[in-house]
């Protein structure tokens, strides 16, 4: 697999990622943000079989009406995600595949497997193929991905501790803002040092994992 980043300048400092099979020009979009341009740009002569998105929220959904014109590629969204209320913050899909926990992708000779990793939104997905996880807003160097209630955040909590926690040490993942550039060992001690030294009821929000991070946004 050939991996693009493509970073958006916007306020929200968006990260999508072109992969692309070693074998052909047969490619995959994971989420595609309000006006999709810096990914058109970048996908001239390639075959785009499927876009696939982490959760409804329009800065990773939001364009996916004009992509879907330019490329006809079936788009896949997590089942809890699909067909919400839309307002400022999510986007009302009807995706072409409804992805559940476990689902698999072809790309190429190289198979992408959907995690579920309910908290940020109940659909929200996490893609791993070989020792590459695309993370979406599930998590970042640092912190959690934002949650606008307690119930959400333990959720999240949970939902790492049964899926992202126990994968292996050596996987890198990329979250749907920043350059990332962290791996599961690097969460994983992070996580851990939260929940012994800084966890308590009632967090939600942004909650950091460890201090030193704030920063880079």
């Amino acid at each position: 697999m050939n991996l693009q980043k493509v970073f958006f300048n916007n306020s929200f400092k968006n990260t999508s990622y072109i992969l692309k099979s070693d074998l052909s020009n047969e490619s995959i979009i994971i989420d595609v943000p309000e006006d999709p341009y810096p990914i058109i740009d970048n996908i001239s002569g390639l075959d785009i079989k499927l876009i696939l998105l982490t959760h409804h929220h329009l800065d990773h959904a939001g364009g996916i009406d004009i992509l879907r014109q330019r490329t006809n590629a079936p788009v896949a969204l997590g089942a809890e995600d699909v067909g919400s209320k839309p307002d400022d913050r999510v986007a009302h899909i009807n995706p072409d595949i409804e992805i559940k926990n476990g689902d698999t992708f072809d790309l190429g000779n190289e198979k992408i497997s959907a995690i579920s990793v309910p908290g940020h939104t109940n659909g929200s997905n996490c893609f791993l193929i070989n020792k590459s996880l695309f993370t979406g807003d599930v998590i970042f160097p640092g912190r959690a991905g934002r949650t606008d209630s307690v119930e959400q955040f333990d959720l999240s909590v949970k939902s790492l501790k049964n899926t992202l926690y126990l994968l292996d040490d050596d996987i890198e993942f990329f979250p749907g803002h920043g350059k990332g550039g962290e791996t599961l060992k690097d969460f994983r001690n992070q996580f851990d040092f939260f929940l012994s030294n800084k966890y308590k009821e009632g967090l939600y929000g942004v909650v950091w994992w460890v201090d030193g991070y704030e920063e880079e946004w």
